[in-house]
């Protein structure tokens, strides 16, 4: 049982106490965004005095920072068991990283929350970890893909503009489909199921779309 001081705030100096305030900044930061988050929000939710807070951090940013961080970890963690970097990638290891991430998401709404608000508006040190997580998820996405060969420079050119909206459209799918299924969102009444089969069979056009000639293509 933790101890408590007797305003029934949690102490400032224990270690675990660091991931305990990251775990409730997961939280509020999913919830009300970095801008309508303060100090005070956050030591609320992990029930300890502000002071605990910045005995840990430097404030709000350095605490967004950490946030996502967990968050991308998680994520390289959960895509890497299910389908290893040594492994080829074909259509059972991109369903089987699929499967993997909206587990990940149904079990952990919190952070997949606050991957849904801050990806796009990362600024910072945040974008600097949001475009390392994105780069890395592309060279694997690209393994999905035909190599291919092409006869000029152009068609090389467009060939890679193709794979790299097919490989990005590949990353996106899964994770942005789930704001559409938040309360009240336009996917809220479907099945958790069918919207999950819907994902599958769309990445799996993709990646046969991406092994059919340009000629044959409707």
């Amino acid at each position: 049982m933790m101890a408590t001081t007797k305003n029934g705030k949690q102490p400032a100096h224990r270690p675990s106490r660091r991931q305990h305030i990251i775990t409730a900044a997961v939280r509020v930061f999913g919830r009300n965004g970095f801008a309508e988050t303060s100090i005070q929000d956050i030591a609320a939710e992990a029930q300890v005095v502000p002071t605990a807070v910045y005995y840990h951090f430097n404030g709000k940013e350095e605490l967004l920072e950490l946030a996502m961080r967990r968050v991308f970890d998680q994520l390289n963690a959960v895509v890497e068991a299910a389908r290893p970097e040594s492994e080829p990638g074909d259509a059972e290891g991109l369903l089987r990283v699929i499967d993997a991430v909206w587990d990940w998401m149904e079990q952990n709404p919190d952070e997949a929350r606050l991957y849904q608000l801050q990806f796009a508006s990362a600024n910072g040190n945040v974008k600097v970890l949001r475009d390392e997580f994105e780069q890395r998820h592309i060279q694997r996405g690209y393994d999905y893909l035909p190599e291919g060969t092409t006869r000029s420079p152009r068609a090389a050119k467009a060939r890679h503009a193709v794979q790299a909206l097919a490989v990005r459209t590949l990353i996106s799918t899964t994770m942005l489909v789930t704001a559409l299924r938040a309360e009240g969102g336009p996917l809220a009444q479907m099945p958790s199921r069918s919207v999950l089969e819907a994902v599958r069979a769309l990445a799996l056009r993709i990646v046969a779309d991406e092994q059919k000639p340009a000629t044959s293509r409707s």
